[in-house]
């Protein structure tokens, strides 16, 4: 598959990408030791093939780009070729005490798989100039003439971000926080929290003191602690806010990252650049995890009886500990597999 994909890059670079990423798919784990002894190596020494994973994960000529732009574009492609808006979420996520990511993914069924990221040492938010440079990566990598919807938490519900996409001419969804202030042409300026309480539930022309003007929708469901306040390039209404709840397969996806899957924040890796090559292979095995349990899933919805088949909860972790109890088996389950096959084309 990687030689497929990426038949420019370095034979011994694809090589141990591949090793990486099926040893990743056994073990399900960051720690590279554990990693380096599911590792199919000439030699038996410990030392020697915990410096295999390492030399990869400092090597600056694995340009996670690269390697990246040919899965995304491939399933960005496919998901635009039937008519879909393509679903993005942009979202961040504390791996460590000093490290954070940065992630822009695309929706997938009811979950998100990864598209690019970003690694930087901070201990708060990662700004702006980070977010667009992402964003103008996974841009480039869209398929001409895609509808195309960007969804993020309040984090995200920004001026420049809402302008940034007003620009490109996306749909959004990004939430606003409560106690920003909306500026009004008659009476006083209010919070978008008093706008509520005054009964609110559409801002067709939403003023903030930076300049920006947006539609927002409002809305506050029984037995949610907080309301929504999205916003959206188009007049908003209840079906629109609603669009925003599509991100929650970004929490799934960090969850497979994380305490469901390959325990992420379990690793001792202290330099950005070595953890984004962690996460590339880490991306990589989530791919094939997904798609390979999405078309299994698929497979027995095609052929089930006609009170269908017993419906997994998640047929992505069943992959994942399938593939982890028989070490053979993480092989043949994705022997013969496309990625993402399941998701028909024109060609």
């Amino acid at each position: 598959d990687l030689e497929e994909r990426l038949p420019r890059q370095r034979a011994t670079q694809r090589r141990k990408l591949s090793e990486l990423v099926g040893g990743m798919l056994i073990c399900q784990t960051p720690n590279l030791m554990e990693l380096s002894n599911v590792l199919d190596r000439p030699t038996e020494s410990a030392e020697a093939r915990y410096n295999y994973v390492e030399r990869f994960l400092k090597n600056p000529l694995v340009d996670t780009k690269v390697v990246m732009a040919a899965y995304a574009q491939d399933l960005l492609a496919r998901l635009a070729q039937h008519q879909h808006t393509l679903v993005l979420m942009i979202d961040q996520s504390k791996v460590n005490a000093t490290l954070e990511v940065l992630m822009v993914s695309v929706r997938l069924r009811k979950r998100a798989v990864p598209l690019f990221w970003v690694v930087k040492e901070t201990k708060g938010g990662i700004g702006f100039c980070e977010q667009e440079a992402l964003l103008d990566v996974v841009r480039n990598w869209l398929p001409q003439g895609c509808r195309v919807m960007l969804a993020g938490d309040r984090f995200y519900g920004t001026a420049d971000l809402v302008g940034w996409c007003q620009k490109q001419g996306w749909r959004y969804r990004l939430r606003l926080k409560g106690n920003l202030c909306v500026y009004q042409d008659y009476g006083p300026d209010k919070t978008l929290n008093q706008l509520k309480a005054e009964g609110k539930r559409t801002l067709e022309k939403a003023r903030f003191r930076c300049g920006m003007v947006t539609p927002v929708g409002i809305l506050h469901e029984p037995g949610h602690a907080e309301p929504w306040y999205i916003a959206m390039e188009s007049l908003p209404n209840e079906y629109k806010t609603r669009d925003y709840g599509l991100r929650g397969g970004i929490e799934n996806m960090f969850s497979d990252f994380k305490s469901r899957g390959f325990s992420l924040m379990q690793t001792h890796i202290r330099f950005a650049d070595r953890l984004e090559r962690l996460i590339l292979i880490l991306s990589i095995a989530l791919h094939w995890a997904v798609s390979a349990g999405l078309s299994h899933e698929k497979h027995n919805q095609d052929h089930g009886e006609k009170r269908g088949p017993k419906k997994l909860l998640d047929p992505i972790s069943h992959f994942l500990s399938v593939a982890y109890a028989f070490c053979e088996d993480a092989v043949s389950l994705i022997k013969g597999h496309r990625l993402y096959g399941f998701i028909q084309t024109d060609g």
